[in-house]
């Protein structure tokens, strides 16, 4: 029965995503959560919910197809994911009001 445990725990997904979210800027402290899919894992205060948004807007995790043309400005939120999706390297930064940011909002800020 021990052994059986063990393989459990060696098999068990590990969550692939990374996401840091600075609420007041990058010169401000980040909350950073660990998220996994299929099943929802990790330390993301809402993974069921954020695993569908990334399923449904999963071209925003790619490089931006349009730039960003509102200015940067001290103190507004901003937000990275990184690590891997459907067999693919992430690394993305969002800022609010740019491309995938509206998309993925659930999973960016955790509300």
């Amino acid at each position: 029965m021990k052994l059986l445990a063990v393989a459990l725990l060696i098999v068990a997904p590990r969550p692939a995503l990374t996401v840091t979210y600075w609420p007041h800027g990058r010169g401000a402290p980040a909350i950073v959560w660990t998220l996994g899919c299929a099943p929802a894992a990790g330390t993301h205060p809402v993974r069921g919910r954020s695993c569908l948004a990334l399923r449904a807007n999963a071209i925003d995790l790619g490089p931006a197809t349009k730039p960003c043309t509102i200015l940067a400005r001290v103190g507004a939120p901003e937000a990275q994911i990184t690590g891997m999706w459907k067999g693919k390297r992430v690394d993305r930064s969002f800022r609010s009001g740019c491309p995938g940011w509206n998309d993925l909002h659930l999973v960016l800020t955790g509300s």
